[in-house]
């Protein structure tokens, strides 16, 4: 908190929860058990002038256990005091912009959330054995880039979750989505296998005890490939860098989709300026991955502290790994 007010910040609420999860799946044939923990900080600060607009910026940090995390204080601390400095240095917003243009997402940011709903939740396999996928018309076919490549991967040691096992005892492992740039692999549990014909790859996952197991993601990666974030900005004389984004709409059958823009900033020559106002993000799936022009070498992790839904099911613990990706246009409005 003292860092924070150093810093300018008006005001910063944090939270703090460690989560341990022990899981066992038993058959006659065999015994599985999965053993899950890690502890997670988030941290948002409030920038502005007595009665004036109020802005705010949002971030999380995941460590192994709580113990890690607090031997971890002085760069946290040193973490906020960034965040703070950054919504004073790029506050009071300008208007959002109202076209399409060049949209950049940083690395470990929420805007990695646009994979996972636009690349995750259509190749699940439950959606793909139903007809009910714009991706899975695209199976074995190219729609991105070459060095686009997009994995879900359960046993990812750098993610905040990781298991062995899913949730029906198959072992986990990743599954290659775009491989390539070309739709690759479902993810599956062992219900959407047998519609399939194919073999689990230990993606079912359940709330608990009381729903049945669905495929469902856990570390949704975009790969990494070359540059950072300064050596994409450099080649953008417009653009946006996009932060923060929430689902609004996601039609998967037609791949259209819709995000919220919770925290974007101007890019004027070369360099991220301001922030703009609420907006929205907008396109479709397959024109979005065919405008991916660069993807960086600077891979960072992300916890999404609300989890992930899915039909009547509640929330189960995802993540997301992504390094800077660069989009030739999508396009953007302004909106609430």
């Amino acid at each position: 908190m003292d860092v924070a007010r150093a810093a300018g910040a008006l005001h910063l609420e944090v939270t703090l929860r460690e989560v341990d999860r022990w899981t066992l799946h038993a058959q006659p044939e065999r015994m599985v058990e999965d053993h899950t923990r890690h502890a997670l900080l988030e941290v948002k600060a409030f920038h502005g002038e007595a009665g004036g607009p109020r802005f705010d910026a949002w971030r999380c940090v995941t460590h192994p256990d709580a113990a890690r995390l607090h031997a971890a204080l002085p760069s946290l601390e040193a973490w906020v005091d960034t965040l703070v400095r950054e919504l004073r240095e790029t506050t009071p917003a300008v208007p959002c912009p109202d076209e399409a243009l060049p949209v950049l997402f940083p690395p470990g940011a929420a805007s990695a959330c646009f994979f996972h709903e636009v690349c995750g939740h259509p190749l699940e396999g439950d959606v793909v054995a139903r007809g009910g996928s714009f991706l899975a018309r695209s199976l074995g076919q190219r729609v991105a880039e070459p060095f686009v490549h997009v994995s879900d991967d359960p046993t990812d040691a750098q993610g905040a979750l990781g298991f062995t096992w899913d949730d029906e005892g198959h072992a986990a492992r990743a599954v290659p989505l775009l491989r390539g740039g070309i739709v690759t692999s479902p993810m599956l549990d062992a219900r959407s296998a047998r519609a399939l014909g194919l073999e689990p790859n230990g993606h079912g996952r359940r709330v608990d005890f009381r729903h049945p197991p669905l495929p469902r993601m856990a570390h949704t990666r975009v790969e990494p490939h070359e540059g950072d974030l300064a050596s994409l900005l450099a080649d953008v004389g417009h653009g946006l860098l996009v932060q923060h984004l929430t689902p609004r709409h996601m039609n998967l059958l037609s791949g259209d989709f819709s995000f919220h823009l919770v925290e974007a900033r101007l890019v004027r020559d070369g360099r991220a300026g301001p922030r703009v106002g609420p907006g929205v993000l907008s396109g479709n799936g397959l024109t979005a991955l065919a405008h991916i022009d660069a993807v960086g070498a600077d891979a960072r992790n992300l916890f999404a502290t609300r989890g992930c839904r899915k039909l009547d099911h509640g929330p189960l613990p995802v993540s997301f790994g992504q390094p800077s990706v660069r989009f030739r246009e999508l396009r953007v409005r302004p909106g609430t």
